[in-house]
């Protein structure tokens, strides 16, 4: 499935995708090669159902964030 890096934090490699299906998938100590992925970043990933949500496993770039990235759909709270 496709996707797009919707927030990543490095330091933990845990992270959220926003799937072309609309729904969010959890993305858990995954250091995928090359440098870490940002926000706007296309994937592509397996998803996985599981007991406490939706997994992206086997994550992979396939294009890199614009310049300037798409404005997140979640909102960083102060």
């Amino acid at each position: 499935m496709t996707g797009r890096i919707e927030f990543y934090d490095e330091p933990t490699a845990w992270g959220v995708i926003l799937g072309e299906d609309g729904r969010v998938y959890v993305v858990r100590g995954t250091r995928a090669p090359g440098s870490a992925p940002r926000v706007g970043d296309t994937v592509i990933f397996e998803p996985r159902d599981t007991t406490t949500g939706l997994r992206a496993d086997a994550v992979r770039r396939v294009a890199p964030a614009q310049q300037s990235p798409a404005r997140s759909a979640f909102r960083r709270l102060a």
